[in-house]
């Protein structure tokens, strides 16, 4: 499949809390609402996010990133459009993260590798909008990005509303923070 090669925004939804939980990574339900904190988080944000020359907003239709979206794109005239392919990956997926970019894929690896294609159409999708687009999602689809596009020299771990431009240089893809 190919990628587009067009700059566009990414943003982790704000803190559940279920991000807070120093227990065993389970299988989150879409229905898991943004705290208090994470409330904050996105008001934080938005007017970083106003400032941004973002044409079309694609989300998670998970709560959390709905709520975020909700709270961020006050002041944006953008175009807005869920996408179910920017879902949360399985616990399994978690799992398997952090050593799957290290090793040679293997038959368990499949969980993941369904996990890379499923983001990719959704990307895809997204970047067929009007852009730049600013992609509303979860931490494993900031991950499944990174792997994607091959990303260096940037945390493919991301924390709960930190903005990331990825754009080219060079031929090749880049991701900064924008704070």
């Amino acid at each position: 499949m190919m990628i587009p090669q067009k700059e566009f925004y990414f943003l982790r939804h704000g803190q559940t809390d279920y991000n807070l939980k120093e227990v065993e990574i389970v299988d989150h339900p879409p229905s898991i609402p943004l705290n208090a904190t994470g409330r904050s988080q996105a008001l934080r944000i938005e007017p970083i996010i106003a400032q941004l020359p973002i044409k079309t907003v694609c989300y998670s239709p998970m709560l959390r990133a709905l709520q975020t979206k909700e709270m961020i794109a006050l002041r944006l005239t953008a175009s807005q459009f869920p996408l179910p392919d920017l879902g949360e990956c399985s616990a399994l997926v978690w799992k398997l993260m952090p050593e799957w970019k290290e090793r040679a894929l293997t038959a368990s690896d499949q969980p993941v590798s369904l996990f890379l294609q499923r983001v990719l159409r959704g990307f895809q999708s997204a970047l067929a909008y009007e852009g730049p687009v600013l992609i509303i999602a979860h931490g494993g689809i900031h991950w499944a990005l990174c792997s994607i596009l091959n990303i260096s020299g940037h945390d493919w771990m991301t924390d709960n509303c930190v903005p990331v431009h990825f754009y080219l240089e060079h031929g090749e893809w880049r991701a900064r923070n924008l704070f």
